[in-house]
C-alpha cells in the first residue's frame, strides 16, 4: 500500500510538468512522432555520411517471408507459444513465463516497460480473449487487398482465428497492419472463450496482398514438417474447417490457451451478496432546486491485496481482509413519496460521483433517485492519497497506474486491471447497502426502492457497467452511454488518450513497437475488460435470475472511446442496432425498426429488451450540433432515449425509442 501512495504522490508533482512538455512538443519531432534530440544525445550517426547517392535504390526483399524464428531474439509472433510453462495450479494448466535472455532484441531498449514482460505476464495462465495477435514479415502487405471483418468469416479468407475442440469453429478477425504494413494485426471479432485453446493463422490465400509471394520462415517449415501434438491438432482443425488442404498452405500460426477470466468475479459476486454493509457516516441532506442531496458513507471490502492486485488461486474461497469507508451521494426527487425507483450512476474517466448530479437534474423531476460512489482512483475514493493532486489529469494518471519512474517501472497493468474490477465490486456492495434499507431522512422508512434498481453509466461508467450487470441479480436494467471494449484499443486509438501514449513512449521506440505492445497490454487487462463480460450479461451469468434489459448509445467518430472499441463491446454483448443505420460496421446486422421492446428471448421463457442506438447529431440547450463523446449523455436527444427506456421499466418490457423521431430532429446524413 505504501508503494502505491508513493507512486501517486510523485505523479501529483510531475504530471503537470509532463503534460506541459507534451503540449510544447506536440508540433516538434520527426514524422513518426519521436522528438528529435540530435545525434549527440540519441547516440546516432548522421546517415548522410554513409549515403551513396549514385547507387540505385534498394528494391527490398523479393518475397514476403515470416520473421518467426524459434531460436531468434525477436518477439515476432503474439501469442508466442514459447512463453507457456506447465503449471497444474492454474485454471488452464499453464503459466506465461518470458525468458528475457532469449528476447534481448525485443526487450533491450524498453526501459521501464521490462517488468511488464518479465514480472506481470507470469500472473496469467494464458493469452488474451480480446487481444490482437500479430505476425511479423519481412516485406509490406497491400493492406487494402487484405480481407477483414465479415470477409474473414469465409474459410478461404486466409487469416483469422479458430477455437479448437471437438467441433472447431472459425472466429472472424479485424485486420490491420503496422511496421510500415509488414506486420499483420488480427483482433477477434468476438471474444474467444476462456480456458479454451485457439489458433491465430495466416495462409497462402492472401498471397496477392503480399505482392505475389508469401512464404513461411525456415523455422516454421521445420515445425510443420515434424509437428508436435499441439501443432498437429491445430493443422487438423484448419483442414476440417476447409481453411487449408495441406499443412504447407499455412505461413504463420500461433496455438495458445485463452486465459481464465471470470473465476474471481463469480466468487466475489457471491461473497458480496452475503454482505450486510454498515453505515459509518450517517447521511446529511440539503435541498437544491431540482433535488435533495444526501451524503454519507458505508464500510466496504477491498478485494485487492496490499500490492493492489487480486491474487486468488482458482477455487479458493474469497476472504478479503482490507476494508475502507466509501462515501456515497444520493439525489432524491423533491416531490412524491418514497421509496423511489433508483438509478445507480457510473461516472466517466477523470470525474467523481458528483458527476451524477447531471443525471439527477433530469431523473429527479421524473421521479427517480440517483445514487453514486467514486470509481477507484477518483474523487474521494478511499484509495486516493490525501495529498493527491486534483483535476482530470491527475485522476487519469492514478487510474491508469503510471509508474513513479519511466526508467524503472513505466506502468502497472495488473493494478489498472484491478481498478476496473474493484470499482465493480464497490458497486456490488453499494447495492447490498441499498437493499439493507437506506433511510436518508431518519423517518424509519427506506427512501430508495431496492426492488426497482437500474444502472446508468457514461464513458468509463458505461465500460464498468458491463461486469456489474453480469454480476448483479438486483439491477433490472442498464443504460450504457458511449461504452467500449478492448481497453488496449481505447488507449491506442483514442484521440483524447493517445497523447498519453506518446508521452510514455520509450526513446527509440517506433510506432510499430508501440502498436505491438498493445496486444501484450491487452492480454494483461483482459480480466478487467468490459468485452470479456459482455457475453455474461444475458447468458452464463454470475448471479441468479434472468439478466437485465439493456440500452446502449454510440456516437459516430467518438474521439475518446473510439468506434472500434464501441462496436467490440456491442458484438460481445450481441446487441442489435435499433432505428436508423448511420454507418455499416463489421459484425453488426441490419437495424431493428423502433420502437423495440421484448426482442431478446430468455432461456427458460420470457423476453428482454436490448439494443443500441447510433448518434450523429444532438440537440443540447436548444442548439443542434454534432454528437460527441462529451455531449450525448446529457443532451436532449440522449435524455429522451434514456428516460423513455427507464420510465417504461414498470411495463411488461421497457421500450427503446428512436429519439430522433420522438424529438423531431433530423440526422445529419
Amino acid at each position: 500500500m505504501f508503494d502505491r501512495v508513493v507512486s501517486h504522490h510523485i505523479f501529483h508533482r510531475v504530471v503537470p510538468t509532463l503534460l506541459a512538455a507534451l503540449l510544447v512538443c506536440a508540433g516538434c519531432g520527426d514524422d513518426d512522432g519521436s522528438i528529435d534530440v540530435g545525434p549527440e544525445l540519441d547516440g546516432g550517426v548522421d546517415a548522410t555520411l554513409d549515403a551513396t547517392p549514385d547507387a540505385p535504390p534498394d528494391a527490398g526483399p523479393s518475397c514476403t517471408v515470416s520473421a518467426w524464428d524459434p531460436e531468434g531474439g525477436e518477439l515476432a509472433n503474439w501469442p508466442d507459444e514459447s512463453l507457456l510453462v506447465e503449471d497444474p495450479s492454474t485454471g488452464t494448466g499453464y503459466r506465461l513465463v518470458l525468458d528475457p535472455g532469449r528476447y534481448e532484441e525485443t526487450l533491450g531498449a524498453i526501459g521501464g516497460y521490462l517488468p511488464i514482460f518479465t514480472e506481470d505476464l507470469s500472473a496469467l495462465d494464458g493469452f488474451g480473449n480480446n487481444a490482437q495477435a500479430f505476425f511479423r514479415f519481412g516485406r509490406a502487405f497491400d493492406v487494402a487487398a487484405l480481407p477483414s471483418g465479415d470477409a474473414t468469416a469465409s474459410p478461404t479468407a486466409g487469416l483469422g482465428f479458430v477455437v479448437l475442440g471437438e467441433e472447431p469453429r472459425l472466429v472472424p478477425a479485424l485486420v490491420t497492419a503496422t511496421d510500415e504494413d509488414a506486420t499483420l494485426m488480427l483482433a477477434p471479432l468476438r471474444p474467444l472463450p476462456e480456458q479454451t485453446w485457439a489458433v491465430a493463422f495466416v495462409t497462402r490465400a492472401i498471397t496477392d496482398a503480399a505482392g505475389g509471394c508469401l512464404e513461411p520462415s525456415a523455422g516454421f517449415l521445420a515445425r510443420i514438417a515434424a509437428p508436435d501434438a499441439r501443432t498437429r491438432g491445430a493443422l487438423d482443425a484448419l483442414t476440417t474447417l476447409g481453411v487449408i488442404a495441406a499443412p504447407d498452405e499455412v505461413v504463420a500460426m500461433s496455438v495458445f490457451p485463452v486465459q481464465s477470466i471470470t473465476d474471481d468475479t463469480r466468487a466475489i459476486a457471491e461473497h458480496a451478496r452475503s454482505l450486510e454493509p454498515r453505515a459509518v457516516i450517517l447521511p446529511t441532506c440539503e435541498d437544491g432546486a431540482l433535488w435533495r442531496r444526501c451524503d454519507g458513507a458505508f464500510e466496504a471490502f477491498d478485494y485487492r491485496g496490499a500490492d493492489g492486485v487480486i491474487r486468488r488461486a482458482p477455487g479458493d474461497p474469497v476472504a478479503p481482509t482490507l476494508t475502507y469507508d466509501l462515501p456515497y451521494t444520493v439525489w432524491l426527487p423533491l416531490e412524491g413519496e418514497g421509496p423511489f425507483p433508483t438509478i445507480v450512476w457510473g461516472s466517466g474517466l477523470g470525474s467523481g460521483r458528483s458527476q451524477g448530479e447531471r443525471l439527477a437534474d433530469a431523473a429527479a423531476p421524473a421521479g427517480f433517485a440517483t445514487i453514486a460512489i467514486d470509481p477507484v482512483a477518483h474523487g474521494e475514493h478511499p484509495d486516493v492519497p490525501e495529498d493527491a493532486g486534483e483535476g482530470v489529469a491527475n485522476a487519469v494518471f492514478r487510474f491508469f497506474e503510471i509508474g513513479e519512474s519511466l526508467r524503472e517501472r513505466a506502468m502497472y497493468p495488473l493494478r489498472l486491471r484491478e481498478n476496473f474490477r474493484q470499482s465493480t465490486y464497490d458497486k456490488l456492495q453499494l447495492i447490498r447497502f441499498v437493499e439493507g434499507g437506506l433511510d436518508l431522512d431518519d423517518d424509519g422508512a427506506a427512501d430508495l426502492d431496492a426492488t426497482r434498481l437500474s444502472y446508468l453509466g457514461v464513458s468509463l461508467g458505461g465500460i464498468m457497467g458491463v461486469e456489474l450487470l453480469a454480476a448483479s441479480s438486483d439491477l433490472t436494467a442498464g443504460v450504457l452511454v458511449v461504452p467500449g471494449g478492448r481497453v488496449g484499443a481505447m488507449v491506442s486509438d483514442s484521440e483524447t488518450i493517445g497523447p498519453l501514449v506518446e508521452l510514455l513512449r520509450p526513446r527509440g521506440a517506433t510506432p510499430g513497437d508501440i502498436r505491438r505492445f498493445f496486444p501484450v497490454l491487452q492480454t494483461l487487462l483482459e480480466r478487467g475488460d468490459a468485452a470479456s463480460y459482455g457475453g455474461h450479461v444475458q447468458h452464463d451469468r454470475f448471479a441468479p435470475g434472468r439478466g437485465p434489459h439493456i440500452l446502449a448509445g454510440v456516437v459516430l467518430d467518438d474521439d475518446t472511446v473510439p468506434n472500434i472499441a464501441n462496436y467490440t463491446l456491442m458484438r460481445a454483448m450481441d446487441l442489435p442496432l435499433v432505428a436508423t443505420l448511420l454507418r455499416v460496421e463489421p459484425g453488426i446486422g441490419s437495424p431493428l425498426p423502433a420502437p423495440v421492446r421484448g426482442n431478446l428471448p430468455v432461456l427458460g421463457g420470457g423476453f428482454l429488451t436490448g439494443g443500441f442506438l447510433q448518434f450523429d447529431v444532438v440537440r443540447d440547450g436548444g442548439e443542434v450540433g454534432m454528437a460527441t463523446h462529451g455531449n450525448v449523455g446529457a443532451s436532449e436527444t440522449g435524455i429522451a432515449a434514456w428516460l423513455a427506456f427507464l420510465e417504461s421499466l414498470d411495463d411488461e418490457a421497457p421500450v427503446i425509442i428512436d429519439p430522433y423521431e420522438t424529438t423531431g430532429l433530423m440526422h445529419a446524413m
